[in-house]
């Protein structure tokens, strides 16, 4: 089902050039795409609290050379909103991420890039083992593999009382949304207060923060997903393992993610990279041209890496 592009957002520089629906097991999401179809195809995926909108700058300068597609998370703007919990752990949204690019590219592997929880939603998917087929490379930027990190934290340390103690504490459940610090995500903070803090803390003015007229129910997906998911694999990691090439974009000024976390992904991936970026938590706002540089010339690598290697 085709819909008009939706031209409410100050941030969209380039409108969608065709936006549809994919049906998935009890939900619809809202599916945005720029550039030629025939290209190859490159999926970004949002993080909590934020829409597709938080790629637009980005997916805009990928266009030329990519069929760029992204979707808004289910819960999250016009893409169906369940209710239930447990509709948002990260295999159902990892089944999501396959529904859509199995609906776009069903012939041939895509290329994706996830931001905060949506990279940690990809990173499901990424170690899934369809993903040798379907996924051609993976751009984590800000959101480490919880699985990751929950061994690297059991291997420094016995489960902490601290963790156990947080896990009772509703209020801490925000405090891996995308776009506030946990002082303020303790409360249902309005949009003005996100673009304060983008302002402040991103050093780009208010009217690039690309808000929603979904905030609210954005704001309780994102709490969702987080409390599905967050103390569920850093208490109980499973081994996750994968041998689709990934580059981690470190922001090394990162105020939610420190940089260390994403070592933990060293002995699960076979072929990794790593591209430290002195910016902040909003990469894709703040510093697009960084991002869109980051995969393109990680894409290219990988075509000249496989360009070396001899045919039968």
């Amino acid at each position: 089902m085709n819909e008009q592009p939706d031209s409410t957002d100050p941030t969209d520089l380039r409108r969608p050039d065709r936006q549809s629906t994919v049906a998935v097991e009890g939900a619809e999401l809202a599916v945005f795409e720029w550039g030629d179809p025939a290209a190859e195809p490159l999926v970004l995926v949002h993080g909590v609290t934020d829409t597709h909108r938080v790629w637009t700058r980005v997916a805009a300068l990928l266009s030329d050379g990519f069929r760029v597609v992204t979707y808004d998370v289910r819960g999250h703007g016009r893409s169906a909103k369940p209710a239930a919990l447990p509709d948002y752990r990260l295999e159902r949204l990892a089944a999501d991420f396959y529904a859509v690019i199995d609906t776009v590219s069903p012939r041939s592997p895509v290329h994706v890039c996830g931001h905060g929880w949506g990279a940690v939603q990809v990173w499901e998917a990424v170690c899934d083992p369809q993903a040798n087929t379907r996924i051609a490379s993976f751009t984590a930027i800000s959101g480490p593999n919880l699985d990751h990190v929950g061994i690297l934290l059991r291997d420094i340390s016995s489960p902490s009382r601290h963790l156990r103690r947080l896990a009772t504490d509703p209020a801490w459940m925000l405090c891996g949304a995308e776009s506030a610090p946990a002082a303020v995500q303790r409360i249902a903070y309005p949009p003005r207060v996100r673009s304060w803090l983008i302002e402040r803390l991103g050093g780009v003015p208010r009217v690039y923060a690309p808000i929603a007229a979904t905030w609210h129910t954005d704001l309780l997906a994102g709490t969702r997903i987080v409390r599905a998911n967050l103390l569920r694999h850093l208490l109980r990691p499973r081994d996750r393992h994968t041998a689709v090439p990934v580059q981690l974009v470190v922001d090394t000024t990162d105020v939610f993610v420190p940089p260390f976390l994403y070592d933990s992904s060293a002995p699960w991936v076979d072929r990794l990279w790593r591209c430290a970026i002195p910016a902040d938590h909003w990469l894709p706002v703040t510093e697009p041209l960084l991002v869109a540089e980051a995969i393109a010339n990680f894409v290219e690598d990988l075509h000249a890496a496989d360009a070396t290697i001899p045919r039968r």
